[in-house]
């Protein structure tokens, strides 16, 4: 059987101020549910929640508010809130 690599700790995130009004106007707005949910991930993870807390308390899985954080890191706030490419 083979072992899964274990992934590097997540860093934590902290928003730009203007991602953050964004996100909070965004909030307000009428949104799909995923969008809503990816919404409230990155503000949760700049709150400085755990992926796990963040994970239960919006009724997704770690990997998924993972890779949100990630894409968010890696290429802003659009981007982290959007389906990848397929």
């Amino acid at each position: 059987m083979r072992r899964k690599k274990p992934r590097p700790r997540f860093p934590g995130l902290k928003l730009k101020d203007e991602d953050r009004e964004l996100l909070r106007r965004k909030a307000r707005e009428r949104q799909t549910e995923r969008t809503w949910k990816r919404i409230r991930m990155l503000q949760m993870l700049d709150e400085g929640k755990s992926l796990a807390a963040t994970a239960a308390a919006v009724g997704s899985a770690v990997p998924s508010v993972r890779r949100v954080g990630e894409r968010y890191l890696a290429a802003g706030v659009e981007v982290a809130l959007k389906d990848a490419k397929r």
